[in-house]
């Protein structure tokens, strides 16, 4: 077991708040660590202070064994750290090539042309993106704009532009936030990809069935505290969800068939184009009907 990143004692408090208390947390190479917990539950603010956002009250960080004082993102980026938050961190108007050199232009470039991505050598940057496109099938366009993509393909560029700084440990931030079942379902593909090419991965996530189809290790928090680490293969849904909320938690809800009434909505046949005349919706056609609640997947 080698350990790439290692939080030992980490307490972090705000004004009423102990947001960590006193947390330990570590990542294997080549893993996915699962971090599961509530909404609050304290695990964001443990990756934003490994990420250099919040600096730590009590305890310390070593990476690859080292003890690191990380200040900045700037540093985390300088250990090897990238962090892909749940709000995507891109500039719609610019393309994928320019919002991942973005910060990235020399001194001289900025000095001679007041911070433009003129005197950039996009030719270059272009034709790395490609190369870490390919080589972690995660199929983005470097010449694409950013207000163009589907969120899904957003979040690979993110993940892109932290491994074109060089990035060899990952903080996803609740990463299927957004998703569509299916894309959090390519996602997973993508981090197992990283992985094998040895990469290490940490998955914030409170989602029970997530954990379960990516993780190598799940890490358990609740209100601040660092509750417990287990396998997967060692662990259960009802044994997760207990670890959570502090009880026991009943999974399956037990409800009397629906009786609904009258139709109170009919959509017949609906088109819907974008500004470009793209087809998003084609001949959808539902009834909403009186005391029933209906599903659209």
């Amino acid at each position: 077991m080698t350990l790439v990143l290692q939080a030992q004692g980490i307490t972090k408090r705000f004004p009423g708040v102990l947001a960590n208390d006193h947390v330990n947390f570590d990542l294997e190479q080549g893993e996915i660590h699962g971090l599961l917990g509530e909404n609050g539950a304290g695990k964001t603010t443990l990756m934003n202070i490994l990420y250099g956002l919040y600096q730590q009250d009590e305890g310390e960080v070593s990476i690859n064994g080292k003890p690191t004082r990380i200040a900045s993102p700037h540093e985390a980026i300088a250990h090897g750290i990238g962090m892909v938050h749940q709000h995507f961190m891109l500039v719609p108007p610019l393309t994928v090539t320019e919002n991942i050199i973005l910060g990235q232009e020399s001194l001289q470039a900025r000095t001679k042309f007041l911070g433009r991505l003129a005197a950039l050598d996009r030719r270059s940057a272009a034709q790395r993106i490609r190369e870490l496109s390919h080589q972690y099938r995660l199929d983005v366009d470097p010449n694409a704009y950013i207000k163009d993509l589907p969120v899904g393909a957003q979040q690979r560029v993110e993940i892109v532009k932290a491994l074109y700084r060089h990035a060899e440990i990952l903080i996803l931030d609740e990463p299927t936030a957004v998703l569509t079942p299916q894309e959090a379902d390519e996602l997973f593909i993508i981090m197992r990809e990283l992985v094998k090419q040895g990469k290490s991965i940490v998955f914030i996530t409170h989602k029970l069935r997530e954990i379960f189809a990516v993780t190598d290790r799940i890490s358990v928090m609740r209100g601040g505290k660092m509750i417990g680490t287990v396998m997967p293969a060692e662990a259960t849904s009802e044994m997760l969800a207990e670890m959570m909320v502090g009880r026991k938690v009943i999974l399956m809800i037990d409800k009397e068939p629906a009786k609904p009434g009258h139709t109170i909505l009919r959509v017949e046949n609906l088109r819907v184009q974008d500004d470009r005349r793209a087809t998003m919706v084609h001949e959808v056609s539902f009834d909403v009907r009186e005391g029933e609640i209906l599903g659209i997947a």
